[in-house]
């Protein structure tokens, strides 16, 4: 397998998307995931888009750094509950973010399903289904693969979560269509299921992972090995269906501190640059090790 990281590891501390490339590669990072999560499509919601992502691709590939996956932007797809988040606006990034993946070559982005008060497994399906619809012209134009991706951790206020590997395989083949397959984040796996079993029924579905690490309560977003991930299991999960997509770490919670108190007293939330830096590193480092001891590390 070969390591990946996101670019969301440096969006509290680069100006853009140029600077993000730089920092992963410095780290030892070849293979990048291409966060537009916290809405950073919108600097690319303009007629020039395209030259701009060309630039950015050119200056990747001039740093050795290849894309391989991505993330579009967040939103509640089926139930607004923030009165000031436009759902239009939010739905047309969303197009662009998977126009995006085809300028940059890659071939899946993760695009969460959605969620609604007062609705059934069934009818969560069929609304879910009609949104991922709306995507599909756009799928099947570029050829790029959106992966839904398990999120959530307990059933709340008649809201049906896509929290398991299960429920995920479940929707996928209800769906029934090549571009629509699965990405599945192993702390928030921890946080509510078994990892193995989520992997295994996925199976072939499981097209990319995001890999990190919590307390196995709260989503934290962490450096693996630092918390209560079981990294045997899961290895082992990945190995048992012969997973053949990047080993991409999603650990954004390493820039931000999660002692509130301390945040609040001192301001010390958002950890420097140089600090991050480090990070990166360790994670490259942590990611090379755990692929290493199976024997599945590739350059």
């Amino acid at each position: 397998m070969k390591l990946c990281t996101t670019t969301g590891d440096f969006s509290l501390h680069a100006k853009d998307d140029f600077e993000k490339v730089l920092e992963i590669s410095l780290a030892g990072f070849k293979y990048v995931d291409f966060s537009m999560y916290d809405n950073e499509t919108s600097v690319y919601m303009h007629d020039g888009w395209r030259e701009t992502i060309k630039k950015l691709k050119g200056y990747a590939d001039n740093l050795g750094v290849k894309f391989v996956q991505a993330h579009s932007p967040a939103f509640e797809t089926l139930e607004t509950l923030d009165p000031n988040e436009n759902w239009q606006e939010k739905f047309e990034q969303t197009l662009r973010s998977i126009e995006i993946c085809k300028e940059l070559d890659i071939p899946v982005t993760v695009v969460h399903a959605g969620v609604k008060r007062n609705s059934s497994k069934e009818e969560t399906f069929e609304l879910n289904k009609k949104f991922y619809d709306l995507l599909l012209p756009t799928m099947e134009k570029t050829g790029v693969t959106v992966l839904v991706e398990n999120v959530g951790i307990n059933d709340n206020n008649g809201r049906y979560y896509f929290n398991s590997g299960k429920r995920l395989a479940e929707f996928i083949d209800y769906y029934d269509h090549p571009l629509l397959q699965a990405c599945f984040d192993f702390g928030h796996g921890n946080a509510f299921n078994n990892n193995y079993n989520d992997v295994i029924c996925l199976g072939e579905r499981l097209k990319a992972i995001h890999y990190n690490d919590n307390n196995g309560v709260t989503d934290m977003h962490t450096i693996p090995f630092l918390s209560t991930l079981d990294n045997n299991a899961s290895m082992k999960a990945l190995i048992d269906i012969n997973y053949s997509g990047y080993f991409t770490f999603e650990c954004t919670g390493a820039v931000k501190s999660k002692i509130k108190n301390f945040d609040n007293v001192n301001g010390l939330g958002n950890l420097s640059l140089d600090v991050i830096r480090a990070y990166e590193k360790v994670l490259y480092q942590t990611g090379k090790y755990l692929l290493s001891a199976y024997n599945v590390f590739e350059e």
